[in-house]
């Protein structure tokens, strides 16, 4: 299978943000530091994963509480490997299975901004009866809202690709017609717009010029003839 150079950025834009988003399974996208705020000491650090685990780590690193979410781990390792497999068939082939990648890609697109709108959207800093609470986005984090990107890009390229593909024959020429610069009447013949002669059964008629002085060729008529018609 060759390359369909078209399809190509959407493709690409797509598996960017898929390689983006795989660090978000392994390693957390956010944290949560609280401090004494007295002593300065670290008394718990919350991390929390995309796709649903929490983990607090006592003084010492000590794992306070573990909480697993096996279905969203399910979920994003599988929209991961559906993008993926899409953003390849959709640059390699035009079949109608291709068109699921839009699909996917906008599926794991919705996963991702929910993640990331929730992760932005906490308070970065908090403090309530001598306790400081600081939480920021990992680099795991930040990968994963510049995916969202990229997935927004590749979605919109596909949707655009495809609309293209589907519009009527019609109107593809008359944008390209557009595109280059010609006017409506330059390609369609009906004069209308800048005065050009119309097409008549497909073809432009043929004007031609009488020879110059073949009025004045004809026998002369004197005004005497005139008058006497009168009388």
């Amino acid at each position: 299978m060759a390359l369909l150079g078209e399809r190509v950025p959407a493709g690409v834009a797509a598996l960017v943000g898929v390689a983006l988003a795989a660090p978000s399974v392994v390693a957390p996208t956010w944290r949560l530091t609280t401090l004494d705020g007295e002593r300065g000491l670290v008394l718990f650090d919350q991390q929390d994963w995309g796709w649903g685990r929490s983990q607090v780590l006592g003084p010492g690193g000590a794992v306070v509480q573990d909480l697993q979410n096996p279905f969203g781990l399910v979920l994003l390792v599988g929209l991961l490997a559906l993008t993926a497999a899409g953003a390849v068939s959709w640059a390699l082939t035009t079949a109608s299975w291709a068109a699921a990648a839009p699909v996917v890609s906008a599926a794991l697109l919705g996963r991702l901004a929910t993640t990331v709108s929730e992760r932005h959207g906490r308070a970065v800093r908090d403090d309530v009866h001598g306790l400081a609470a600081t939480g920021s986005s990992t680099v795991a984090g930040a990968l994963e809202s510049l995916a969202a990107v990229a997935l927004v890009v590749a979605v919109v390229l596909m949707l655009l690709s495809l609309a293209r593909w589907r519009m009527p024959s019609a109107w593809v020429a008359r944008l390209r017609r557009l595109r280059d610069g010609r006017g409506d009447a330059q390609g369609d013949g009906d004069g209308d717009g800048d005065g050009s002669v119309g097409t008549v059964g497909g073809a432009r008629p043929t004007i031609t010029s009488r020879p110059a002085g073949e009025h004045l060729s004809g026998p002369a008529v004197g005004l005497g003839d005139l008058d006497g018609e009168r009388r």
